[in-house]
Protein backbone atom coordinates (compact mmCIF):
# COMPACT_ATOMS: atom_id res chain seq x y z
CA UNK A 1 0.00 0.00 0.00
CA UNK A 2 1.32 3.41 -0.88
CA UNK A 3 2.58 5.40 2.11
CA UNK A 4 1.11 8.88 2.29
CA UNK A 5 3.03 11.60 4.07
CA UNK A 6 1.84 15.04 5.07
CA UNK A 7 3.70 17.77 3.15
CA UNK A 8 4.52 20.76 5.30
CA UNK A 9 2.99 23.13 2.77
CA UNK A 10 0.08 21.00 1.56
CA UNK A 11 -2.58 23.53 0.43
CA UNK A 12 -5.43 21.22 1.44
CA UNK A 13 -4.05 20.75 4.95
CA UNK A 14 -3.47 24.50 5.33
CA UNK A 15 -7.01 25.27 4.23
CA UNK A 16 -8.39 22.75 6.74
CA UNK A 17 -6.29 24.20 9.53
CA UNK A 18 -7.59 27.70 8.89
CA UNK A 19 -11.20 26.65 8.40
CA UNK A 20 -13.40 27.55 11.39
CA UNK A 21 -16.64 25.71 12.09
CA UNK A 22 -17.72 28.46 14.50
CA UNK A 23 -19.19 31.47 12.73
CA UNK A 24 -17.78 34.62 14.37
CA UNK A 25 -21.20 36.29 14.59
CA UNK A 26 -23.12 33.27 15.90
CA UNK A 27 -24.48 33.56 19.45
CA UNK A 28 -24.64 29.76 19.70
CA UNK A 29 -21.83 28.51 17.44
CA UNK A 30 -21.13 25.03 16.19
CA UNK A 31 -18.73 24.03 18.98
CA UNK A 32 -21.14 25.07 21.74
CA UNK A 33 -23.99 23.21 20.10
CA UNK A 34 -21.82 20.11 19.72
CA UNK A 35 -20.66 20.29 23.33
CA UNK A 36 -24.22 20.69 24.60
CA UNK A 37 -25.68 17.88 22.48
CA UNK A 38 -22.93 15.40 23.39
CA UNK A 39 -22.28 16.60 26.96
CA UNK A 40 -18.62 17.27 26.15
CA UNK A 41 -16.29 19.75 27.81
CA UNK A 42 -15.05 22.73 25.83
CA UNK A 43 -11.52 21.31 25.58
CA UNK A 44 -12.74 17.86 24.52
CA UNK A 45 -15.01 19.42 21.89
CA UNK A 46 -12.13 21.40 20.40
CA UNK A 47 -9.99 18.26 20.33
CA UNK A 48 -12.78 16.33 18.58
CA UNK A 49 -13.06 19.08 15.95
CA UNK A 50 -9.29 18.98 15.37
CA UNK A 51 -9.46 15.21 14.85
CA UNK A 52 -12.44 15.63 12.53
CA UNK A 53 -10.28 17.81 10.29
CA UNK A 54 -7.58 15.14 10.30
CA UNK A 55 -10.15 12.51 9.41
CA UNK A 56 -11.39 14.64 6.52
CA UNK A 57 -7.81 15.05 5.33
CA UNK A 58 -7.36 11.28 5.35
CA UNK A 59 -10.58 10.89 3.37
CA UNK A 60 -9.16 13.16 0.69
CA UNK A 61 -5.61 11.83 0.40
CA UNK A 62 -5.98 8.08 0.95
CA UNK A 63 -6.88 5.97 -2.10
CA UNK A 64 -9.60 4.14 -0.16
CA UNK A 65 -10.78 6.98 2.02
CA UNK A 66 -11.12 6.57 5.78
CA UNK A 67 -13.48 5.34 8.49
CA UNK A 68 -14.25 7.63 11.46
CA UNK A 69 -14.34 6.84 15.14
CA UNK A 70 -17.67 7.24 16.90
CA UNK A 71 -16.64 10.59 18.36
CA UNK A 72 -15.31 11.95 15.06
CA UNK A 73 -18.53 10.79 13.42
CA UNK A 74 -20.51 12.88 15.92
CA UNK A 75 -18.72 15.99 14.65
CA UNK A 76 -19.26 14.96 11.04
CA UNK A 77 -22.97 14.31 11.56
CA UNK A 78 -23.52 17.75 13.08
CA UNK A 79 -21.48 19.45 10.37
CA UNK A 80 -23.66 17.79 7.73
CA UNK A 81 -26.72 19.46 9.26
CA UNK A 82 -25.13 22.84 8.47
CA UNK A 83 -25.95 22.14 4.85
CA UNK A 84 -25.08 25.53 3.40
CA UNK A 85 -21.72 25.64 5.15
CA UNK A 86 -20.88 22.02 4.31
CA UNK A 87 -21.93 21.87 0.66
CA UNK A 88 -21.43 25.48 -0.45
CA UNK A 89 -18.26 26.40 1.44
CA UNK A 90 -16.49 23.45 3.03
CA UNK A 91 -16.58 21.03 0.08
CA UNK A 92 -16.03 23.40 -2.87
CA UNK A 93 -13.72 25.94 -1.21
CA UNK A 94 -11.80 24.01 1.45
CA UNK A 95 -11.74 20.41 0.18
CA UNK A 96 -12.30 21.34 -3.47
CA UNK A 97 -14.19 18.08 -3.88
CA UNK A 98 -17.34 16.42 -2.55
CA UNK A 99 -17.17 14.37 0.61
CA UNK A 100 -20.12 12.02 1.06
CA UNK A 101 -21.20 10.20 4.20
CA UNK A 102 -22.01 6.52 3.73
CA UNK A 103 -23.58 4.46 6.53
CA UNK A 104 -23.11 0.71 6.55
CA UNK A 105 -25.64 -1.60 4.90
CA UNK A 106 -25.56 -3.79 8.01
CA UNK A 107 -24.76 -7.45 8.46
CA UNK A 108 -21.72 -9.41 9.60
CA UNK A 109 -19.77 -8.96 6.38
CA UNK A 110 -20.25 -5.20 6.46
CA UNK A 111 -19.23 -5.09 10.12
CA UNK A 112 -16.06 -7.06 9.38
CA UNK A 113 -15.27 -4.86 6.40
CA UNK A 114 -15.57 -1.69 8.45
CA UNK A 115 -13.54 -3.12 11.33
CA UNK A 116 -10.72 -3.77 8.88
CA UNK A 117 -11.19 -0.36 7.30
CA UNK A 118 -11.10 1.35 10.67
CA UNK A 119 -7.89 -0.50 11.50
CA UNK A 120 -6.38 0.69 8.22
CA UNK A 121 -7.47 4.23 9.02
CA UNK A 122 -5.60 4.12 12.33
CA UNK A 123 -2.47 2.78 10.62
CA UNK A 124 -2.61 5.47 7.96
CA UNK A 125 -3.19 8.13 10.61
CA UNK A 126 0.20 7.21 12.12
CA UNK A 127 1.87 7.28 8.71
CA UNK A 128 0.38 10.59 7.64
CA UNK A 129 0.59 12.58 10.87
CA UNK A 130 3.58 10.86 12.43
CA UNK A 131 1.83 10.23 15.74
CA UNK A 132 -0.63 7.87 17.36
CA UNK A 133 -4.31 8.83 17.10
CA UNK A 134 -5.51 10.16 20.49
CA UNK A 135 -7.21 7.30 22.34
CA UNK A 136 -9.85 9.54 23.89
CA UNK A 137 -11.07 10.50 20.40
CA UNK A 138 -10.39 7.44 18.30
CA UNK A 139 -10.63 4.46 20.64
CA UNK A 140 -13.33 5.41 23.13
CA UNK A 141 -17.07 5.63 22.69
CA UNK A 142 -19.03 8.80 23.19
CA UNK A 143 -21.09 8.93 26.40
CA UNK A 144 -23.26 11.76 25.21
CA UNK A 145 -26.13 9.62 23.92
CA UNK A 146 -26.48 7.55 27.07
CA UNK A 147 -26.24 10.65 29.25
CA UNK A 148 -28.99 12.37 27.31
CA UNK A 149 -31.16 9.26 27.56
CA UNK A 150 -30.66 9.17 31.32
CA UNK A 151 -31.21 12.93 31.61
CA UNK A 152 -34.51 12.57 29.77
CA UNK A 153 -35.88 10.48 32.65
CA UNK A 154 -33.98 12.17 35.46
CA UNK A 155 -37.06 14.10 36.53
CA UNK A 156 -38.58 10.85 37.78
CA UNK A 157 -36.02 10.83 40.59
CA UNK A 158 -37.59 14.02 41.91
CA UNK A 159 -40.58 11.88 42.94
CA UNK A 160 -38.46 9.77 45.28
CA UNK A 161 -38.82 12.03 48.36
CA UNK A 162 -42.59 12.17 47.84
CA UNK A 163 -42.72 8.40 47.40
CA UNK A 164 -40.77 7.79 50.59
CA UNK A 165 -43.06 10.17 52.47
CA UNK A 166 -46.17 8.36 51.22
CA UNK A 167 -44.72 4.98 52.22
CA UNK A 168 -43.81 6.18 55.70
CA UNK A 169 -47.33 7.50 56.30
CA UNK A 170 -49.25 4.53 54.97
CA UNK A 171 -49.46 0.78 55.33
CA UNK A 172 -48.35 -1.98 53.10
CA UNK A 173 -50.67 -0.97 50.28
CA UNK A 174 -48.06 1.21 48.62
CA UNK A 175 -45.13 -1.18 48.96
CA UNK A 176 -45.96 -2.88 45.65
CA UNK A 177 -46.17 0.49 43.93
CA UNK A 178 -42.85 1.52 45.45
CA UNK A 179 -41.24 -1.68 44.24
CA UNK A 180 -42.47 -1.13 40.69
CA UNK A 181 -41.23 2.46 40.77
CA UNK A 182 -37.75 1.46 41.92
CA UNK A 183 -37.58 -1.29 39.30
CA UNK A 184 -38.45 1.32 36.68
CA UNK A 185 -35.65 3.62 37.90
CA UNK A 186 -33.15 0.75 37.82
CA UNK A 187 -34.27 -0.12 34.29
CA UNK A 188 -33.73 3.47 33.16
CA UNK A 189 -30.24 3.55 34.66
CA UNK A 190 -29.26 0.25 33.04
CA UNK A 191 -30.74 1.35 29.73
CA UNK A 192 -28.86 4.65 29.80
CA UNK A 193 -25.54 2.98 30.61
CA UNK A 194 -25.88 0.34 27.90
CA UNK A 195 -27.48 2.49 25.23
CA UNK A 196 -24.38 2.45 23.07
CA UNK A 197 -23.43 -1.20 23.46
CA UNK A 198 -24.78 -2.11 20.05
CA UNK A 199 -22.34 0.28 18.44
CA UNK A 200 -19.26 -1.64 17.36
CA UNK A 201 -15.72 -0.63 16.62
CA UNK A 202 -16.23 2.98 17.67
CA UNK A 203 -18.32 3.48 14.54
CA UNK A 204 -22.06 3.09 15.21
CA UNK A 205 -23.17 2.90 11.61
CA UNK A 206 -20.02 1.61 9.99
CA UNK A 207 -19.76 5.02 8.40
CA UNK A 208 -17.29 5.88 5.69
CA UNK A 209 -16.33 8.78 3.54
CA UNK A 210 -16.45 9.26 -0.19
CA UNK A 211 -14.30 11.92 -1.73
CA UNK A 212 -14.85 13.06 -5.28
CA UNK A 213 -14.40 16.04 -7.54
CA UNK A 214 -16.83 18.84 -6.77
CA UNK A 215 -17.81 18.86 -10.39
CA UNK A 216 -18.54 15.14 -10.42
CA UNK A 217 -21.70 13.16 -9.90
CA UNK A 218 -23.10 11.67 -6.75
CA UNK A 219 -21.23 8.68 -5.36
CA UNK A 220 -23.90 6.26 -6.48
CA UNK A 221 -23.47 7.25 -10.11
CA UNK A 222 -21.02 5.89 -12.60
CA UNK A 223 -19.78 9.17 -13.99
CA UNK A 224 -17.80 10.54 -11.08
CA UNK A 225 -14.25 11.60 -11.82
CA UNK A 226 -12.63 9.11 -9.45
CA UNK A 227 -12.79 6.25 -11.91
CA UNK A 228 -12.92 2.56 -11.19
CA UNK A 229 -11.01 2.78 -7.92
CA UNK A 230 -14.07 4.19 -6.19
CA UNK A 231 -17.05 2.31 -4.80
CA UNK A 232 -20.34 3.25 -3.21
CA UNK A 233 -19.15 2.22 0.25
CA UNK A 234 -15.78 3.96 0.37
CA UNK A 235 -13.73 7.02 -0.28
CA UNK A 236 -11.27 7.59 -3.08
CA UNK A 237 -8.54 9.95 -2.02
CA UNK A 238 -6.81 12.14 -4.52
CA UNK A 239 -9.81 12.58 -6.79
CA UNK A 240 -10.22 16.11 -8.03
CA UNK A 241 -7.13 17.49 -6.38
CA UNK A 242 -6.00 20.93 -5.38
Amino acid sequence: MKTVTLPENDPLWNRLQHFQLDHPDAEFPFSKKLAKEENWTKSFTQKAIEEYKKFVYLCCVLPNGASPSEIVDKVWHLHLTYTQNYWEEFCPDILQRKLHHHPSNGGNSEAEKHRNWFGETLKNYRKVFGQLPPEEIWLKKSTGRSFKFFKKYLHFTALLPLLLTVISCSGNGNIAFAGIFFIFIIYIIIKSLTGNNNNKNNDPDGNSCFSGSCGGHDSSGSGHSCGSSCSSCGGCGGCGGD
